[in-house]
């Protein structure tokens, strides 16, 4: 479905979650937050990119897809203009902003005097400084400009959503509330057993595949394990025409299968098969404050863990004992993490277990959708209450 110019919004309490750069399909945004929303008894509408090929949307929310601009040029000018008139021009009682550049989208709708929901997935300020596109002396500044800005916008939204702690003490203020993207347990309940000793010597990725996310540094890393079996490193994500040009070497790659995106059940299937799970992202300003979301999938579906020795992720591996930590700049130590969980099954079992028990006690969507919901209800009041008022 694209959007048409006769879109209305459904009757009730209505939000529009608002994307310049996530997919419809996005896991945090559809299948948690708007079902969530939708179940507490919103009318939920999500707008943004064509979802991934093969992925299917979630029963409940209205889904408005579009196509994905060419450039960033089309993106942060083109489509953020379509989008502003488009918000401007269909009434929703509440805007949810997923995305830094929809800040202007924000600032619009607000003298407009609609009800905004600002969503910091990452730490912006931070990203700035580590983008590669942006001239290395233009970073600071506009770090700096930036921070400024969603701070002032910070202050002016209804309410605050971040999706990591740091974030959330950043930004500060009693309108700020932190949403972890934990996992949905009961996605990964129903995942095939099979006992760590009778599974292939499959090590696993999920997620896109940059050279920040250590994308080469795991391609060398397996290469170096020196086992009679020689392990698979299989990587589920999309990667760029420059990066996939890049790694082109077979030899390179000989023990590496690119399975490019997979759909949520492909990839349970290869998380049931997998002995390890790498999350080695590199220490950029982002990454050494954000907890990725696949280190807690990992640990839902029970696979130990060779991670980033960052302080906040050391604070889950260890206190789940559930992985090792290395330098993720070091291959050497990578290999030696994934020999050592590869030669010993029973220990590497027992970490999964201990971290899938983690994951259902602690670090699971159901409490965090609670905290969504009670902050919606606190800023917005509860649909019924909502309705009543609209229509005295």
């Amino acid at each position: 479905m694209h959007p048409v110019d006769n879109a209305v919004p459904s009757p009730g309490i209505s939000v529009l979650h608002v994307n310049s750069a996530h997919r419809v399909s996005d896991g945090r945004i559809s299948a948690k937050e708007a079902v969530s929303l939708h179940e507490a008894g919103y009318q939920v509408t999500v707008l943004g990119l064509d979802r991934a090929e093969g992925a299917d949307l979630p029963a409940g929310p209205e889904f408005i897809e579009f196509g994905a601009p060419g450039s960033r040029l089309r993106r942060f000018v083109i489509r953020l203009a379509w989008l502003i008139g488009y918000c401007v021009k269909h009434r929703y009682d509440i805007y949810h902003l997923h995305d830094p550049d929809l800040i202007l989208l924000g600032f619009v709708l607000k003298l407009l005097r609609r009800h905004i929901v600002y969503d910091a997935h990452e730490s912006y300020p931070r990203v700035v400084l580590d983008r590669e596109w942006i001239p290395r002396l233009l970073r600071p500044p506009l770090s700096y400009l930036w921070r400024k800005i969603e701070m002032a916008f910070v202050r002016l939204a209804d309410l605050t959503v971040t999706a990591h702690d740091t974030v959330t003490r950043e930004l500060g203020g009693s309108s700020v509330v932190t949403v972890h993207n934990y996992p949905i347990v009961r996605n990964f309940v129903g995942l095939k057993f099979v006992l760590a000793s009778e599974r292939p010597f499959h090590v696993i990725y999920h997620g896109d595949l940059t050279e920040q996310r250590g994308l080469l540094t795991m391609v060398d890393a397996i290469n170096k394990v020196d086992l009679a079996v020689e392990p698979v490193l299989r990587l589920a994500g999309s990667i760029s025409p420059d990066l996939e040009h890049k790694i082109a070497d077979r030899s390179f790659t000989k023990r590496t299968d690119f399975l490019g995106w997979l759909d949520s059940k492909r990839l349970a299937e290869e998380l049931s098969l997998a002995r390890v799970g790498l999350v080695v992202l590199h220490p950029t300003n982002n990454y050494r404050v954000i907890t990725p979301n696949k280190l807690y999938e990992y640990m839902a579906a029970g696979i130990p863990v060779v991670a980033s020795d960052f302080s906040h992720w050391r604070d889950v591996v260890r206190s789940a004992d559930c992985g090792i930590l290395v330098d993720p700049l070091d291959s050497d130590a990578i290999a030696a993490a994934i020999s050592y969980l590869l030669t010993h099954p029973d220990e590497a079992a027992e970490m999964g277990e201990r971290a899938r028990k983690m994951v259902r006690e602690r670090y699971n969507w159901k409490s965090e959708a609670v905290m969504l919901v009670t902050a919606y209800q606190r800023v917005f009041g509860t649909p019924a209450a909502l309705s009543e008022r609209q229509s005295a």
